[in-house]
């Protein structure tokens, strides 16, 4: 049986206007003045959009849900018989994120959801993405962060375990999340086992991020406005949209200012048009050539999601073949070390200051770099309390060449165990503080104020007690290019 995502238009209320077409990337404002940003266009020209901000209640904590299964929804993933890749997958497929959403927000056992948030502070028309929706949403982000930020938005979380919660349910106790943040090593010895892009079940009682998004019908179709309308589901908006599981019947009265009504009705009939749903994955970057289906390196240069379908005619038949194929990351992760005379990295042992590379294999068997910037000193700290600590800190970081290399002033871990307490304050030319942390894991990357300004000198003051509880002070200058 199909199941597609119904956008249901009665004549009855249109007037029609031909050649506009909606592109990736494009700011969307709807009837009721909410705005998004175009992420998905469907063939028949409808599209999703993004909502410009995170959704953000005072008060009101974006859980997925309690312990509870939603009857309305299919349980996605947690099939045991259907172990590795293809639960993720599976998943994958789910796009009915309107659906879910309403299947939530109407199970009255829990009212303090993400769906909730966005159902009862959003305009109508918003709702919490599937799985899906979100992948594909990830896959374009190149495409969709500066349009995002150009009409005042944000754009979507990168830090350190960002995930966003979809619509999609795993099992009883976890639901699907989306993961938006930049990868993260398990130490430079293991595999990196945080993937951007990567599909992670979470417990439901967890709090993540929630973006809404929105279905935009096509942009041929407008609406007569001074209109009322009431379809028989109960919707009084101009149009609807549905995922009909079986033969429907759908009508739609619409009203005028003066009480003189007309009725539109049609009915859609499912049918199992011999449709195929196939799944597979493939390393970023990888030419694919399977079920007839052909990409090239160039296609999965980008991690996500990327959907192809196909339509196959045997005699007077024709089958439809979609194929979901998962682009797993071959991600590129740099580690900084600060080490005594050698530092030990896979039983290689280094003696000298520099850029060394390893490859390793990921969870999904892609290849993953990392790359470690090591420095080698032959001074070891004094721990004793007689002497201040031989602190070695650079001069200079790099943070406009976006190469992961020298883009943070910090105090390196080799230092940690012979330091109890610490602050450090940094000043501009001018004399004012533009940062101060009493953290021995501090990480400034040059920003004051939120931004950051390149080419500058800046002054620095450490002051920190020793183990024994020795006060000393260090100054020096760091420039930030």
């Amino acid at each position: 049986m199909r199941k597609t995502l119904l956008f249901l238009i009665m004549t009855t209320a249109l007037v029609w206007s031909k050649g506009q077409t909606y592109h990736v990337g494009d700011l969307y404002t709807a009837p009721d003045s909410s705005k998004g940003i175009v992420f998905y266009v469907h063939p028949d020209g409808g599209a999703w959009i993004v909502a410009l901000n995170d959704l953000n209640i005072p008060n009101f904590p974006l859980r997925w849900s309690v312990s509870v299964d939603i009857p309305t929804i299919p349980n996605l993933g947690s099939d045991p018989s259907s172990p590795g890749l293809y639960s993720p997958l599976l998943a994958m497929a789910d796009t009915a994120g309107y659906n879910n959403t309403m299947g939530i927000v109407n199970y009255s056992q829990y009212t303090i959801t993400a769906a909730h948030g966005i159902v009862n502070n959003l305009p109508p028309g918003w709702y919490l993405p599937a799985v899906g929706q979100l992948c594909l949403l990830f896959a374009q982000l190149p495409l969709i962060e500066t349009p995002l930020i150009d009409a005042g938005g944000s754009p979507m979380k990168s830090g350190t375990w960002d995930t966003y919660w979809s619509s999609s349910e795993m099992d009883i106790n976890n639901a699907w999340t989306v993961n938006f943040s930049l990868p993260i090593p398990q130490g430079e010895n293991n595999y990196i086992y945080s993937h951007s892009g990567e599909l992670v079940p979470e417990l439901k009682s967890t709090i993540r991020n929630v973006r809404a998004v929105r279905s935009i019908p096509p942009p041929n179709s407008y609406y007569d406005t001074t209109l009322t309308y009431l379809w028989n589901t109960g919707s009084t908006e101009t149009h609807i949209q549905d995922v009909p599981l079986q033969n429907t019947a759908y009508s739609v009265t619409v009203t005028n200012s003066y009480g003189c009504t007309n009725t539109a009705a049609t009915s859609v009939v499912v049918l199992d048009n011999g449709t195929q749903t196939l799944y597979d994955t493939i390393c970023q970057g990888a030419t694919y050539d399977n079920y007839g289906f052909t990409l090239s390196a160039e296609e999965t240069d980008q991690a996500g999601v990327i959907v192809r379908t196909r339509t196959v005619t045997t005699a007077d038949c024709e089958s439809e073949i979609t194929l979901f194929l998962l682009v797993a990351p071959s991600d590129t992760v740099y580690v900084e070390k600060f080490a005594y005379l050698s530092y030990v990295w896979n039983d290689i042992t280094y003696n000298e200051s520099g850029i060394y590379t390893q490859y390793f294999n990921s969870y999904t068997g892609c290849d993953s770099v990392v790359i470690l910037q090591l420095t080698i000193t032959d001074v070891l700290p004094s721990g004793d309390g007689t002497d201040s600590l031989a602190i070695y800190l650079p001069n200079t970081i790099t943070p406009s060449r976006n190469d992961g290399l020298n883009d943070y002033f910090y105090l390196p871990e080799y230092y940690h165990p012979f330091i109890r307490e610490f602050e450090i304050s940094v000043f501009n030319r001018w004399g004012n503080l533009v940062f101060y942390s009493t953290d021995k894991n501090f990480k400034w990357q040059g920003e004051f104020e939120d931004k950051t300004f390149y080419d500058i000198v800046y002054n620095y003051l450490i002051r920190y007690r020793n183990s024994i509880g020795k006060t000393h002070v260090l100054k020096g200058t760091i420039t930030v290019l």
